[in-house]
């Protein structure tokens, strides 16, 4: 049979490693939100890949990955997709989900504020622009 203090000094640690993950769980950092508003008469298609910028390989640097569905005079939501970092992100806008209309990327730079978000507009011609 375990002594007392043996006892007390297993329950001890348990309750340090329990009241530690949940403050770690508390104070997690800002994330980014990512939104796309659609500013034309047709569905689109927006995938979009945020890529660390820690000089790591291209595959092992991929944070996020997604695609959003945007209904015409729409928009779409995703909040909390990464942590608050800098990325390059990639995207590709799909007019119909067919037609490629756009490419490119944008460079994300936390601005140190508790929220962080990416906000893209499609506009007339098909093309994403950052606001």
């Amino acid at each position: 049979m375990p002594s007392r203090r043996s006892a007390l000094r297993t329950i001890g640690v348990a309750a340090t490693a329990a009241v530690a993950g949940c403050s770690r769980l508390r104070s997690r950092g800002a994330r980014i939100d990512l939104t796309v508003f659609n500013q034309t008469d047709a569905p689109y298609t927006v995938e979009v890949e945020f890529y660390s910028d820690d000089g790591a390989s291209k595959a092992a640097a991929r944070a996020f990955s997604s695609s959003f569905d945007v209904e015409p005079d729409g928009k779409a939501t995703e909040e909390g997709v990464v942590d608050a970092e800098r990325y390059l992100v990639s995207y590709h806008a799909y007019e119909e989900d067919s037609k490629l209309t756009d490419e490119g990327h944008v460079h994300f730079i936390p601005s140190g504020g508790e929220t962080e978000s990416l906000t893209f507009d499609i506009r007339e011609t098909g093309e994403l622009t950052r606001r």
